[in-house]
């Protein structure tokens, strides 16, 4: 497998080992440099758009405000607009224009009355987080009317400016529009083949573990795979899907889709294949070298032969006409809303009430500690219930940003004195620490406010009004803003973790369910409408869902014992996940099985059935802590041998094993 082969050593090349490291790193972290491109449109938008307004004000005069318009939209233009295509973000930076155009319209109109003002702001972020029920496309749009109302209400425009602020407010979409479809596009495939090169130097690396490592360490290895999966997983969401969020139904996308499954699932096998025995250094080396592998009959060879055929199928995929990625995706769906009985029931107007009121609270309290800077206590309030499910997901938001804020002081107060008096330098770092904010963004977000305060503080040394204590306002703001939202999120209309829990184990149990199902139909020879890969991939997704909602309560920032159960409780689910994919593949389209193969299997599938339906009974004591029986069943077991061709019959046993274990036997008779 060529692709893994280790490069030769030259001259030249030892120059370039620290470049080469550096780009390895950044692709781990960053497979398709996708945040490297995020951060850099919302960077060059802002770079182009005060370009263009110091040039206008060359033949006239522009109001501060516009400057400030221009800063907020070219960074919110560029990140909170998600549609896919150029025409659909087109109409949603078009609604977002005109909706910032009105806000900063009010704004302006009621500056004589500051306190008018003020009440309008809540009205509009009551307005910007209600029309969230109706998608992506109206959260953006919410996002953007309530900056572009912050900026009126702060800087209060008079009415002769607002014909140049609308300007101002069209060239900064135009603009952010320009360099998201033109200058800085997504391009699937080169995204894909970047992807891809991380995903063989993800490989390569279990492969030189396994063959250099004194000893075989599973939580190492299991990290490994973790990553490996999460590049699996965005690779794969560049590739046209097919109906229900499953892989392309056929062609070349299919088969690149199914390609990249194989190349995980090899790894994934041969990884678990070394808890047993450790694989041959031969058969490792000649695979990292790219040489043809030595005569062997073992397990793991036959593993190698997979990884190598499915990476060279990826290769014939890519370069297959058409090309995978000329195939349409299915049309976006639109918003999902709750059904509920009478209107006051809604989820949508509940979360308004509540990023409302916490605005109202952190707007009293920012006003007595300061006249003037009160605004970064509502952002904050307003912020921090962005992208949250449960009031243990918001009060950990407003911690990563008080933290964040906290170490951004710190940091910024020590650069902006050490450069102080050197505007040059404080202008040239002052667009890397944005840069670095926003390249974080996805990642970290107590990391992308620590790189935003030290922004701020050079902004502020450059203008001349730096002083420590500016920063040390900053953090009572935010801290103030981040308590106002923790404190309406407990005690207003709580999203309680558990049910978002709840939610998310029903999704995932379902999937499993589905997947079960499929799989004895397929032994049957029932027709089945969706890949059983494709089965395998929502249970995949739905598991990564599961986690990101357990994480309020499985954390490092819970109780130490507490992290251990859930990890141990997702450590079992994900081993499913792994066998589901193995059962996929096990059973391939058109396969014939005997009798009595079917009849294991209809019987194996029942008892998963019915284990599933177990598990959904207490699904809202599911993570409670265990008993002592239970917390023995959480305990690592000795690693199921692998053989070359897994039987589905086996694996669904497995399967039903692993569920077992995961499962509380009764809930708690005392749970919360």
């Amino acid at each position: 497998m060529t692709a893994l082969a280790e490069q030769p050593t030259s001259p030249a090349a030892a120059w370039l080992r620290p470049l080469r490291r550096l780009r390895d790193r950044l692709g781990a972290s960053d497979p398709a440099f996708s945040r490297l491109r995020l951060a850099s449109r919302a960077l060059l938008a802002l770079a182009l758009n005060v370009a263009l307004l110091l040039g206008l004000a060359q033949l006239h005069a522009l109001p501060f405000t516009a400057y400030g318009l221009a800063f907020v939209l070219s960074f919110n233009g560029s990140l909170a607009v998600r549609d896919k295509g150029a025409r659909a973000q087109a109409v949603t930076r078009a609604y977002a224009g005109l909706g910032a155009c009105a806000a900063v319209t009010v704004a302006s109109l009621l500056a004589p009355w500051p306190l008018v003002g003020d009440l309008a702001f809540l009205a509009v972020i009551f307005a910007a987080v209600y029309v969230r029920r109706f998608g992506p496309r109206w959260t953006a749009v919410g996002m953007i009317g309530v900056m572009a109302y912050f900026m009126g209400n702060y800087t209060r425009p008079v009415p002769a400016d607002l014909p140049w602020l609308a300007l101002a407010i069209a060239l900064a979409l135009a603009v952010t529009h320009l360099v998201t479809n033109v200058l800085l596009r997504d391009e699937p495939r080169g995204d894909f083949v970047r992807a891809l090169a991380s995903l063989d130097q993800r490989v390569a690396a279990i492969l030189r573990e396994l063959l250099t490592a004194p000893q075989i360490e599973r939580p190492k290895l299991q990290a490994q795979l973790n990553r490996l999966r999460d590049i699996v997983m965005m690779a794969e969401g560049l590739i046209p899907q097919g109906d229900e969020g499953g892989l392309a139904a056929r062609g070349p996308a299919s088969e690149l889709a199914i390609a990249l499954f194989d190349v995980q699932l090899a790894t994934e096998r041969l990884v678990r294949s070394s808890y047993v025995e450790r694989p041959p250094a031969a058969l490792l080396g000649a695979m990292l070298e790219g040489r043809p592998l030595p005569e062997n009959e073992s397990v793991v060879a036959h593993l190698l032969l997979r990884l190598g055929r499915a990476r060279a199928q990826i290769d014939a995929a890519l370069s297959a006409t058409p090309s995978p990625f000329s195939a349409a995706g299915p049309a976006p769906s639109a918003a999902k809303s709750i059904v509920v009985d009478h209107w006051w029931q809604r989820p949508e107007l509940h979360t308004a009430v509540q990023v409302t009121l916490a605005c109202a609270i952190a707007m009293a309290l920012g006003l007595a500690t300061s006249p003037s800077r009160w605004y970064w206590a509502v952002i904050t309030a307003f912020i921090v219930f962005n992208n949250t499910k449960s009031r243990a997901d918001t009060a950990q938001r407003a911690l990563q940003r008080s933290l964040g804020t906290m170490a951004g002081l710190v940091g910024g107060t020590i650069i902006a004195t050490l450069l102080h008096g050197q505007p040059v330098a404080t202008a040239a770092l002052m667009p890397v620490a944005f840069f670095l904010a926003f390249y974080y963004l996805q990642v970290s977000y107590s990391v992308m406010i620590f790189f935003i305060t030290i922004a701020l503080a050079l902004l502020y040394g450059l203008t001349g009004s730096f002083t420590p204590e500016l920063l040390l306002l900053r953090l009572e703001e935010t801290v103030i803003g981040a308590a106002a939202g923790t404190l309406v999120a407990f005690l207003i209309f709580p999203a309680r973790t558990a049910t978002g829990i709840g939610a998310a184990l029903d999704k995932y149990l379902k999937a499993l369910a589905d997947l079960v199902e499929a799989a004895r139909g397929r032994a049957m020879g029932e027709a089945e409408p969706l890949h059983l890969l494709a089965r395998s991939r929502l249970l995949d997704r739905a598991y990564t869902d599961l986690a990101a909602a357990v994480r309020p309560i499985g954390g490092p920032w819970a109780a130490v014992t507490r992290f251990g159960e859930v990890r141990a409780r997702l450590l079992l689910l994900s081993g499913i996940v792994h066998w589901a994919r193995v059962l996929a593949r096990s059973l391939p389209s058109g396969v014939v099985l005997a009798p009595a193969q079917q009849q294991r299997i209809v019987e194996t599938a029942a008892e998963v059935t019915a284990r599933i339906g177990a598990a959904t009974a207490i699904e809202a004591h599911y993570f409670d802590r265990p008993d002592e029986q239970q917390a023995e069943a959480l305990k690592p077991r000795p690693p199921v041998p692998i053989s070359d061709e897994a039987d589905p019959a086996l694996v669904l046993e497995i399967i039903a094993a692993l569920l077992r274990r995961a499962t509380p036997a009764v809930p708690p008779e005392n749970s919360p």
